[in-house]
């Protein structure tokens, strides 16, 4: 019998410790999954209601081939302030981008922006899009489901 008591064994005490801490490191890896699928599931999930500026019901965009010059005008809402913008030109022999980091653009506030494009080099131009940058929770962010896009752009 008293070698039956002598059977060493972990304590109450230390079963729920460990129970515990198992319980945590479970719920740690779960928020950790969790929170990777709501930031990825959040870009820019504010509507940034960028717009091309319209005068006479027509969009202010333009493609002037002797002076090789894209000039476009975007308004932007009301929601958020836009960092900058990047521009994706699509020809018919190259496609070209550019990131215009001054193109800061306050609430309801309009940019007057240009982008070079040489229709010798490029071909013909099939399609400008154009992806704004904002600053969301501090980190910046390329909204490229906000992209505004314009095809059959008029000569100016």
């Amino acid at each position: 019998m008293k070698s039956h008591l002598r059977k060493k064994g972990i304590t109450p005490l230390m079963a729920t410790f460990l129970l515990i801490s198992f319980a945590v490191a479970v719920g740690v890896v779960v928020m950790n999954f969790g929170q990777a699928q709501v930031e990825q599931q959040a870009e820019c999930a504010i509507d940034i209601n960028l717009k091309f500026s319209r005068i006479s019901n027509q969009d202010q965009i333009c493609f002037d081939e002797s002076k090789k010059d894209i000039a476009f005008t975007v308004e932007n809402g009301v929601n958020i302030k836009i960092e900058g913008l990047i521009l994706n030109s699509i020809g018919s022999q190259k496609a070209d981008s550019l990131e215009l980091s001054d193109a800061k653009i306050g609430k309801a506030g309009v940019y007057l922006g240009h982008m070079k494009y040489d229709k010798a080099i490029s071909g013909s131009l099939k399609q400008l899009k154009i992806t704004p940058k904002v600053t969301m929770y501090d980190q910046e962010q390329i909204c490229t489901e906000k992209a505004l896009v314009a095809e059959n752009i008029k000569n100016c």
